[in-house]
């Protein structure tokens, strides 16, 4: 069965407030094409995707298992990499899984109706590499003018990455945007040169944030 996009969408106060403000520090003086739309649904999946017209949609499980809040930075900054290149509305959103299709129906894509079809199944972006490069270079770029240590985004890939080749079981952001050593080298060369950075979010902030759907 479909579920209505508002009735998943989480929206505690405390953990709202915390993911603007992550959302404020990634995109202070980035000159962006799209006022973005950020929505934590209240689902179990560890991952995150992209939509057309600035929407980024994030599951609870991303929060859960993601480490903290400056790996959940850096999945946010790779995903507004893909709003920014259009690449969402690019690519048709596809299902993979042995649940089979998972379909995505966006209504107008200023952020009006979206219906999911959820369970076990993995939403899946078919992006090329270059696309997925792109995004983690962009992501890269929009860390260091945040001040946020990319370390974090190397720590993710690699610790999802230690399921590569386990089929079914994949972590499904690792299913959809394929992880590898190689770009998780890329996040830890960049952290070298970072200089002075500092948490995205205070200890307080992290705990609401991952409270937020109640």
């Amino acid at each position: 069965t479909a579920a209505k996009l508002g009735e998943l969408t989480c929206e505690g106060p405390e953990g709202r407030a915390a993911l603007d403000a992550m959302i404020a520090r990634l995109t202070e003086g980035q000159d962006l094409q799209y006022e973005l739309d950020v929505k934590v649904l209240d689902h179990g999946m560890l991952n995150a995707f992209a939509a057309p017209g600035g929407q980024v949609v994030v599951m609870r499980g991303l929060l859960d298992k993601s480490g903290g809040p400056d790996a959940v930075a850096a999945v946010l900054a790779h995903e507004i990499g893909h709003v920014e290149r259009r690449d969402a509305t690019r690519h048709a959103l596809r299902a993979a899984g042995s649940a089979g299709l998972l379909s995505m129906l966006l209504g107008d894509v200023t952020g009006g109706t979206i219906a999911v079809f959820l369970g076990e199944r993995l939403i899946r972006a078919s992006y090329t590499r270059e696309a997925e490069a792109e995004a983690d270079a962009f992501a890269l770029r929009m860390l260091n003018a945040a001040g946020i240590d990319s370390a974090a985004m190397a720590g993710f890939f690699e610790e999802i990455g230690k399921d590569e080749g386990k089929g079914p079981q994949l972590p499904a952001y690792f299913a959809t945007h394929p992880a590898s050593e190689a770009r998780a080298q890329a996040a830890r060369d960049n952290a070298r040169t970072q200089g002075t950075t500092s948490p995205v979010l205070s200890a307080d902030q992290w705990t609401a944030l991952k409270g937020i759907c109640g």
